[in-house]
């Protein structure tokens, strides 16, 4: 039962729970990001108010220095939530340069109890104590069972390549599946609304009680598999494959990782095998009050990978969600290959892939491989297509692979991601890529990728406070993703807030020193800032961090001639071979000479650069502040309008 005190805010067709943190729209669960629900809360509370724009940042953000523009995203955000037919100005209403008012009739409501609530969940428990699936394949649950609701997030880090190259492919081989699982009865409806409460989820490996290559690569696929499944139902936000494995060799808790992670709840266990089987033990822990809300296992005697994937997942997906409709059904048993050693080689792949930068090339032989072993994978076409995208020259390969990609599932939201970004920065069709992302994220809200190139889109597009809202939203998803955290500091960046930018950058070097992504990016942000000594720093680390000695002449030579000494010598290395390598080495150059202080030769190379095959770096100089001195010039806008940008 509820406490006396609980009350909810109702207005127009929304409910805001302030207690659950949590918005319904007709009854639909509205995604807000923490802030944008501070925000709502704030204003609802506060109805016909005029809220100041300080005295709301204080409320939202107190104790805590930051940006004035993070006050206006997280209305943005708010107002494309509330939004009806393209319009929310019946909600909130802007005073310029003042401030806000929620303007919307505000109803607050007290609960009541939840017997209802209590008695279908108690209800559904007995009608499900046996369910036969298919022959062989047998579900038992105990009279007390609760089912649970759920959603998930991810991500991924380093100290995978351990996990995933050896022994997905052994695992599998013996005959014979009998699945069976038990679930601890809920102690009492407390603990059925708790679960009931649960927004979003992590999902860890299930820890090996033998450590081998072998299980280990086993439990990484069960985690996987049930990542994507329970992704697929959008009532859950699920934490990315790639932002868990980093946790694989730690010894936080499951409670401790869930807050890294800011889920509501994790789910963990073990993985044992033996020559019986493989038996999956899992365990649900609320974050918030580091209690156990679920507990069951799975028996699975064949060892087949993807048949303990479809057990596991079954068996979570009628825990987590009360009612799971026939279609979500057949979601949580999708299989994207039925070639074990093909989905193996996708999982390496993916790591490589996470880690950008000088690691992505490392993706592209086991993203072949997993197609060569099943020429019907979508999701390799589609991940190999993403990461030939982003390298320095337009890929014929990689529009191919996308086009493979969306003819075996036209409803893959990886495969739509990655057409919008060929179509922005291979095709500079900029229609076609805002069509193409909004796709994607319409088919998976919580893709990381689509909201991150969605971002790029518009920043590029000169669109900042919307960039940032879905960089938040992608960051959100995956709080450890070090491409996002990294490309928020480059948005910053680009809207003249230095010192944001370099807080970003430095979170994603807080937990990867040497991802070089970030450190390009510092040297560009140090420089604009005059932070000549750091500039440096972060220029050496992108270029040597392999090379002490090296690294060690360039500190040398800049104690003894400063940040211009090391601009110089890299105009001498690339104006050698520009003519060899123009869309890449003329494209630095010019940016050298731009750094020096020379735009009229910059503009020249510039020109040069425009002659040769479009390269992923040409439309960041619509937003640069690098090519500030340059805007003016009717030269440099007509290569603007040559990439139809403004």
């Amino acid at each position: 039962m509820p406490s006396p005190d609980k009350h909810f805010y109702e207005f127009g067709p929304f409910r805001l729970d302030p207690q659950r943190h949590r918005l319904l729209r007709n009854g639909e669960l509205v995604h807000l990001s923490p802030k944008a629900f501070e925000a709502l809360s704030v204003f609802v509370q506060n109805p016909g108010k005029m809220l100041e724009r300080e005295v709301l940042m204080q409320a939202i953000w107190a104790d805590t220095f930051v940006e004035d523009a993070n006050l206006t995203v997280a209305v943005s955000q708010l107002r494309k939530a509330l939004s009806q037919n393209g319009d929310a100005a019946e909600y909130i209403e802007t005073l310029p340069r003042i401030g806000y008012r929620f303007v919307a009739d505000v109803r607050q409501v007290r609960a009541a109890p939840l017997m209802i609530e209590k008695h279908t969940l108690s209800q559904t428990v007995i009608e499900e104590e046996m369910v036969e699936d298919e022959p062989g394949i047998v579900y038992q649950l105990q009279s007390g069972e609760r089912p649970l609701r759920k959603r998930l997030i991810g991500s991924m880090s380093a100290g995978v390549v351990a996990l995933i190259t050896t022994g997905v492919v052994s695992a599998v081989g013996l005959a014979g599946v009998i699945y069976s699982s038990r679930v601890q009865p809920a102690a009492s409806s407390t603990r059925a609304i708790a679960i009931s409460e649960i927004r979003s989820i992590a999902v860890l490996p299930p820890r090996p009680l033998t450590n081998d290559g072998e299980n280990n690569a086993l439990s990484l696929g069960v985690a996987d598999g049930l990542i994507t499944r329970l992704g697929r139902i959008r009532r859950l936000s699920v934490r990315p494959t790639s932002s868990i494995t980093r946790f694989v060799e730690t010894n936080k808790s499951a409670v401790e990782i869930g807050r890294s992670l800011g889920v509501d709840a994790v789910l963990e266990g073990t993985l044992q095998r033996d020559q019986a089987g493989v038996r999956v033990t899992l365990r649900l822990f609320d974050v918030a009050t580091q209690t156990q809300l679920w507990s069951g296992h799975v028996d699975e005697t064949a060892g087949n990978i993807f048949k303990l994937q479809d057990a596991v997942a079954q068996q979570v997906g009628e825990a987590l969600f009360a009612q799971l409709s026939n279609d979500d059904k057949a979601l949580l048993v999708k299989q994207p290959t039925a070639n074990a050693e093909a989905y193996a080689n996708y999982l390496k792949g993916n790591y490589f892939w996470s880690k950008r930068g000088e690691k992505v090339a490392d993706s592209f032989a086991y993203f072949r491989k997993a197609i060569e072993l099943d020429p019907n994978f979508a999701q390799a076409y589609a991940a190999l297509a993403a990461a030939r995208s982003t390298g320095e020259t337009p890929s014929p390969e990689a529009e191919a692979l996308v086009e493979k990609a969306l003819q075996l599932d036209n409803t893959l939201s990886a495969a739509h991601a990655t057409y919008g970004f060929i179509q922005m920065f291979h095709r500079w069709n900029w229609p076609a890529a805002e069509q193409a992302l909004d796709r994607a994220i319409e088919l998976d809200p919580n893709s990381v990728t689509a909201h991150h190139w969605k971002g790029v889109y518009l920043s590029l597009r000169g669109r900042l406070d919307e960039a940032k809202s879905e960089m938040y939203r992608a960051l959100e998803l995956d709080p450890l993703s070090l491409i996002v955290m990294a490309d928020l500091g480059q948005l910053y960046y680009f809207a003249r807030e230095y010192d944001q930018a370099i807080d970003y950058c430095n979170r994603a070097l807080a937990l990867d020193s040497e991802f070089s992504v970030a450190h390009e990016y510092l040297a560009e942000i140090y420089r604009a800032k005059g932070m000549e000594a750091e500039a440096a720093e972060a220029w050496i680390k992108r270029r040597f961090s392999k090379d002490p000695r090296r690294a060690d002449l360039h500190r040398q030579l800049f104690a003894r001639s400063g940040l211009s000494a090391l601009i110089k010598e890299e105009l001498r290395l690339h104006e050698g071979v520009a003519n060899q390598r123009r869309e890449v080495s003329a494209l630095i150059v010019a940016r050298g000479h731009l750094r020096l202080g020379n735009p009229r030769e910059a503009l020249s190379w510039l020109e040069h650069v425009f002659e040769s095959p479009r390269w992923h770096w040409q439309p960041y100089s619509n937003v640069d502040p690098l090519y500030d001195e340059l805007r003016n010039d009717p030269r440099f806008q007509s290569l603007m309008r040559r990439m139809h940008l403004p």
